[in-house]
């Protein structure tokens, strides 16, 4: 049964009883459950606070939010929209901790600043603005963004825990709050249904739960109206549905394990809110693919905190992730593999990841007390919905080679051109790599994305043929995609480019210890192999390249020493985001390929 279906075949009683006992029934109780709080662990969250009352309040300026339309750049203004929401998290939370008026008062201070911003809408998805030929936002025609529902998400979840302390303290700025989530937000979401992260029109994306999710808790801790909140939650219902449904039978994300956890992981806490409110009846984790799901993370872990990137994402992402989430999904499913790896974790992530997901993580005494054991890495994991394979030298370990290939097609969201593409990572390490996001700016969402280096195939493991570079469209795909025993994969790649014809094989040897790629192509097709690597080139010369990688270890790449050693060029990074994982300079092997056939090979260099 679908999560629509579910949900509609709840007894009305039922339904209306979730609906207006949501507040009780969410698992957060309020600050005057003193014992409670003061027993939960709070050095982190205190020592943050601390230190964000010695620094003035961020401040959110016009020209900083104009630069978009000026000059490109999104973060001048995004990133203090972000410390002004994450400074308030943390105070709301240091509040219900310790039930201090200094860290009320702080909390009250940053919700009344959240609630005068003219917009809460990023500006790069202010189209309203935009149309208008205006760079300044209108409030009384607000986008409903991915800015606006985080917004709103802090201000739900600080009204449900910090409730009877602000009316005593701040009298009418609950008040205050509820009237802008209403126009921002709520009246919006019922009234305009033309929002495309709504996916109407069959696109779905990570928007659609990250959104719901966040107008679902406005929905049920701010709104007093009991027929506009069973509307409201109705139409969430629905759009999860549809996302759900949207999603591939595998549990695969063609955004990648980075927007895993806005998409997939969002979808998660939505419908664990759903189900708490329900009593446990409502019951969405048996939904197919729920539980593959679930699975991803560690399906696209290398180890070491290292893990497959694919589109926009981060080979190397900031650990502070809402592991807790995972943890839960897996106890609800049962699957002990999806809890140890969300355990491991635990300890690494220290940063408030949503102010909702940190109060229902503090009150989890399972995620506290969950054992650490070894992370679980699967000796192989084949993804044919979206056509990813990652196999390894030895499951449960990160030693040796690690080989992840994609096929796909170079219309997937957040797309690079990177059809048949591969990944090689030594002892968790990614050698040969796909560079993942930059820093976003105004192009990377425009018809000039790939004008960015990084999105484009000759920056990623793939040939160049008969001139010409991979396009982005859905007509450009990988055919023919075979997957032999656990550790091989073959494609036909010959739809991915203008003309051509060509074939890839990618293999890891793991007796052998060796990775080998093979390229075959018709008579009168040019190949001229790219490859993307990571770390410090130390030897290079016809058919042998040895570098020595970020981890440390040597890898060699042998091919025919009759092509010759190809042409090494050195990229500086001169992005911050790149430049966080790869260092201040990647390199690119070239070589012009002969007639007919290339083989690659990758093996462990020695000293």
């Amino acid at each position: 049964m679908t999560i629509a279906g579910r949900w509609q075949a709840l007894e009305p009683a039922v339904r209306s009883a979730a609906l207006n006992s949501a507040r009780d029934r969410a698992g957060v109780p309020d600050i005057e459950r003193r014992a409670l709080w003061a027993s939960r662990p709070s050095g982190a969250v205190l020592e943050r606070a601390a230190a964000d009352r010695l620094r003035p309040w961020p401040r959110l300026l016009l020209s900083d939010f104009a630069r978009y339309w000026r000059d490109g750049v999104r973060t001048a203004y995004e990133n203090p929209a972000g410390e002004l929401r994450q400074r308030t998290s943390t105070a709301v939370l240091a509040a219900a901790l310790t039930g201090s008026e200094e860290y009320l008062d702080e909390a009250a201070d940053g919700l009344l600043l959240l609630c005068e911003q003219t917009t809460w809408c990023w500006a790069a998805h202010e189209s309203f603005a935009t149309a208008r030929g205006e760079v300044v936002a209108d409030p009384g025609t607000p986008y409903l963004d991915l800015g606006a529902a985080e917004t709103v998400e802090v201000l739900a979840w600080a009204d449900l825990v910090l409730g009877p302390a602000l009316d005593e303290r701040v009298p009418g700025l609950r008040r205050r709050i509820r009237s802008e989530a209403s126009q921002r937000v709520i009246e919006p979401f019922l009234t305009d249904r033309r929002w495309h992260w709504l996916g109407l029109d069959g696109h779905l994306h990570n928007w659609n739960p990250w959104i719901h999710g966040h107008v679902l808790a406005a929905a049920l801790f701010l709104d007093t109206d009991p027929v506009r909140r069973e509307q409201v939650v109705d139409l969430v219902v629905d759009g999860l549905d549809r996302y759900l449904q949207a999603l591939p039978a595998d549990g695969g994300c063609d955004e990648g394990y980075a927007y895993w956890w806005n998409g997939p992981a969002r979808l998660a806490s939505a419908l664990e809110l759903l189900d708490r409110i329900t009593l446990g009846a409502f019951d969405p984790w048996r939904c197919a693919p729920m539980e593959e799901l679930a699975r991803y993370p560690q399906r696209m872990a290398l180890g070491a905190g290292w893990f497959v990137n694919v589109g926009d994402g981060s080979a190397r992402p900031n650990p502070d992730q809402p592991w807790d989430v995972l943890h839960r999904w897996g106890r609800r499913t049962g699957d002990r593999e999806v809890m140890a790896q969300a355990a491991g974790y635990r300890d690494r992530s220290t940063a408030v990841v949503g102010l909702g997901r940190a109060l229902v993580a503090l009150v989890d005494d399972d995620w506290r007390e969950a054992a650490v054991v070894p992370e679980p890495l699967p000796r192989s994991s084949w993804l044919p919905d979206v056509q990813l394979l990652v196999a390894r030298q030895e499951g449960g370990s990160s030693a040796g080679w690690t080989l992840a290939v994609k096929g796909g097609n170079n219309d997937e969201n957040h797309n690079h051109n990177d059809v048949g593409s591969f990944i090689a990572a030594l002892d968790a390490v990614p050698v040969l790599v796909d560079l993942g996001q930059p820093t976003y700016t105004a192009i990377s969402f425009s018809d000039r994305r790939y004008e960015q280096w990084v999105v484009r195939s000759e920056w990623h493991n793939v040939p160049v043929v008969d001139g010409r570079e991979q396009e982005a469209g859905s007509r450009w795909r990988a055919t023919d995609f075979a997957v032999h025993g656990d550790d091989r994969a073959e494609l036909d790649l010959s739809e991915a480019y203008p003309t051509g014809s060509l074939r890839r094989s990618v293999s890891l040897d793991r007796r052998d210890q060796v990775v080998r790629v093979v390229d075959n192509w018709a008579a009168g097709t040019e190949v001229v192999e790219h490859f993307v690597i990571a770390g410090r080139p130390v030897a290079h010369e016809p058919g042998r390249l040895v570098v020595e990688t970020l981890g440390g270890g040597l890898a060699e790449l042998g091919w025919d020493a009759g092509l010759g050693a190809g042409k090494l060029e050195t990229l500086a990074v001169d992005d911050e985001m790149l430049e966080r994982v790869w260092g201040s300079v990647v390199h690119r092997l070239i070589l012009a390929a002969g007639n007919n056939s290339f083989e690659l090979t990758l093996t462990r260099g020695l000293r």
